[in-house]
């Protein structure tokens, strides 16, 4: 709670002089209408649906949309409702009275009594139970909730930001979801892109990986071959940004020498071909020699040693 309160999340492009930032990386189109919109809505006291496939970097922006608004001096707390089992879920929002339930032997003040004149980020919303969906609406319509098994009505002056990878609007038709409390956390939705639709800023997100990993692993990493990038560019992204920072984690685990190249990616982004490694760096070494033929290299066979003698070395 302490690194998602101090420590900002900046745009990539934003200078910064502190080591302790988290970037949100990209110059795509679809990044840049995502930046418009944070800074449209930041210092605005408004709700906001945060909608993306998981690992889109929905916390990032939430924690963005914290630090330019004008609740930044107060707290900033997040919680996962799908992580926390349904029974305790509504005590750990709301807080309890001391006997409310077996086990409660004293009064626990909830996250929104917590994010008092702050903000609050409730990640995959679309969890919620309807009788937590219930308290909810209540405190977004009336600014008060009760705390479980208490009469005592407690105010709350929190910005609330709900973050989804579902699609709620199939939620809500199929009754999942209440379309009241839908229509309440509307107040302004970001829908984050997926990697996959916005390939050309994968490149940007390596070097950032990359540049992160080398200080946390002690590395020197300073080039990423060229079918290193078109194997991750080809590759779908299930698991988006978070699954393309495990996979540069891995190859610099990896690494010796100062270039990554294809047999330090993970099997399955090769293929489950033992063989698909070797037809990688096959591939790799034919694209060098074709550069180095377009250049007018004269002594071909000995560069190529050279550099795959450097390789094996390091």
């Amino acid at each position: 709670i302490s690194r998602l309160r101090h420590v900002p999340a900046v745009f990539e492009e934003t200078p910064c002089q502190e080591k302790k930032v988290d970037r949100i990386v990209g110059r795509s189109a679809a990044m840049q209408a995502v930046y418009k919109a944070i800074g449209r809505v930041a210092p605005l006291d408004v709700t906001v649906l945060l909608l993306g496939e998981s690992g889109t970097g929905k916390e990032l922006v939430a924690r963005a949309l914290y630090h330019h608004s004008a609740r930044n001096r107060g707290p900033f707390l997040a919680i996962n409702c799908a992580a926390i089992p349904e029974t305790l879920l509504e005590s750990e929002l709301f807080g309890h009275e001391r006997g409310a339930f077996t086990g409660a032997d004293r009064r626990r003040i909830g996250k929104f009594e917590q994010a008092h004149q702050g903000t609050l980020l409730l990640d995959e919303i679309g969890d919620l139970s309807p009788p937590t969906q219930a308290k909810l609406l209540r405190l977004l319509q009336e600014r008060q909730f009760d705390r479980l098994g208490g009469n005592e009505t407690v105010e709350a002056d929190v910005r609330l930001i709900a973050a989804t990878n579902q699609n709620l609007e199939a939620a809500v038709a199929a009754g999942l979801f209440r379309q009241d409390l839908y229509y309440r956390l509307k107040g302004y939705t970001i829908e984050l892109p997926p990697l996959r639709e916005r390939a050309e800023d994968l490149p940007l997100l390596v070097e950032h990986f990359v540049t992160r990993f080398n200080k946390e692993f002690g590395k020197f990493v300073r080039d990423v071959t060229p079918t290193v990038l078109d194997v991750l560019t080809r590759h779908t992204w299930p698991g988006n940004v978070r699954e393309l920072e495990n996979v540069v984690r891995h190859a610099l685990i990896h690494a010796t020498g100062d270039t990554l190249t294809p047999d330090l990616l993970p099997r399955e982004l090769l293929g489950a071909e033992p063989g698909a490694a070797t037809a990688a760096a096959n591939l790799e070494v034919g694209q060098r020699l074709r550069e180095l033929l377009g250049a007018g290299e004269p002594d071909i066979y000995r560069r190529l040693c050279l550099e795959v003698d450097r390789v094996i070395l390091d």
